[in-house]
């Protein structure tokens, strides 16, 4: 603020002393001349020393604004609705192409898809069983030995009845035989030669018994090998040598973990959506970021008692035999998939009486791109669209008071 200054009185010259009037009242006598004129000449010589330092300030300053360049013309005042809108980067997002999924997700624990009980076939002593859990067997391979004396002796006897019937068979196949021709001669009685067939049928069936007697006595002597039924890992061992066990008694149980699956349970909301053959992605606890790939094999026609979940058997092909029965395991399954699409938040679309569009971002100005709604994925988050090019940058922020053909600026792209 400049403060103005005082305006003080002009001074007044210096009034000369007088001489004393005289006491007579003769006048005063006139001053007496200067002797010299120096000091006049001296104040001139000072005042050209200070006209000639103004006037060459004053052309230094001349100088100087005539070197300085000439300063632009006023720009004419810009209008509120001329003024740029300044875009955060956020609030813009460049246009790709890219894949749209939709999952279902699901939980539950790991099963080997083949397994089987062995049990004993025979009730006899274990002589010797060579193998313990974890092993790896292939089929075939010897799991326990029982002892075969008792057996052994069983099947001889079994054989030597079934070779005294036979013998018997053929003494009432003779007698029959005889009886017939007699009969025909009128010599042997009807009710004689009814006796010799009923004999003959019966020796027959004895024959018959005894011959699968002799079978099952084979079968048991062959079964107190005990073979493994499939390929696969020893997962329990409940027998010891020594041990007597009666018939079905549980010996091993043996697991092929080539194939598994996933028993898992999806909220009953859900089931609606999945399909036998869809793919699914799986993550194993104690495995890190490894996805296992399986594919959904079956779906329970009921739900679990108790509870709104169904279960939904994924299968995985597990050929390393890294997954283990018991595991836990989630993931999802592909249930929708869209393949180069363009995908925006439904903030960025818009709606006016000629129908649907976005706002592009091009040249410094926003453009209307009219646009056709095609799904809704993401659970609503993004919506796909057609109409739009890949590299268009589309207003994405929630901005309902920014319209077509403004100016905007993109701050922090």
């Amino acid at each position: 603020m400049t403060v103005p200054q005082r305006l003080l009185p002009p001074a007044m010259p210096p009034s000369q002393p007088q001489p004393p009037s005289p006491a007579d009242g003769t006048p005063p006598a006139a001053p007496a001349e200067p002797v010299s004129a120096a000091p006049a000449g001296r104040w001139r010589f000072r005042w050209l020393v200070w006209l000639l330092l103004a006037a060459l300030v004053a052309g230094g300053a001349l100088l100087w604004q005539s070197g300085r360049p000439a300063a632009p013309p006023a720009a004419p005042p810009v209008s509120a609705a001329d003024r740029p809108v300044e875009l955060a980067a956020a609030e813009v997002t460049a246009v790709v192409l890219r894949t749209l999924t939709e999952t279902v997700r699901l939980s539950g624990s790991v099963t080997p898809m083949e397994q089987s009980a062995v049990k004993a076939e025979v009730a006899a002593r274990l002589a010797e069983v060579p193998v313990r859990e974890g092993q790896a067997v292939r089929r075939g391979d010897l799991l326990a030995r029982f002892e075969t004396v008792e057996l052994a002796a069983r099947l001889a006897e079994k054989q030597a009845n079934l070779e005294g019937a036979r013998a018997q068979l053929v003494l009432a196949e003779k007698t029959l035989a005889k009886n017939r021709t007699l009969n025909r001669s009128n010599i042997v009685s009807d009710t004689s030669l009814d006796q010799a067939e009923s004999s003959f049928g019966f020796q027959r069936a004895q024959a018959d018994a005894l011959a699968a007697q002799v079978d099952l006595a084979r079968k048991a002597l062959r079964d107190a090998v005990v073979l493994s039924p499939i390929d696969g890992m020893v997962a329990t061992r409940a027998v010891n040598p020594g041990e007597t066990l009666a018939v079905n008694a549980a010996m091993f149980t043996i697991v092929d973990l080539s194939q598994v699956e996933v028993e898992a349970t999806v909220p009953a909301g859900q089931v609606a959506r999945l399909a036998v053959g869809q793919t699914a992605s799986l993550r194993v606890e104690g495995f890190g970021e490894r996805v296992f790939a399986g594919r959904a094999a079956r779906i329970n026609p009921m739900a679990r008692a108790g509870s709104r979940a169904i279960t939904v058997y994924v299968t995985v092909d597990n050929r390393d035999g890294a997954l283990r029965g018991g595991m836990f395991a989630a993931g999802e399954v592909l249930v929708a998939e869209a393949r180069d699409a363009v995908a925006v938040p439904p903030a960025a679309i818009r709606h006016d009486d000629r129908g649907d569009f976005v706002l592009a971002v091009a040249d410094g100005r926003t453009l209307r791109r009219p646009v056709t709604r095609l799904d809704s994925w993401a659970r609503g988050d993004l919506v796909q669209v057609e109409g739009l090019a890949p590299g268009e940058r589309v207003v994405t922020g929630n901005l309902p008071g920014l319209t077509a053909g403004r100016a905007v600026t993109v701050s922090g792209s």
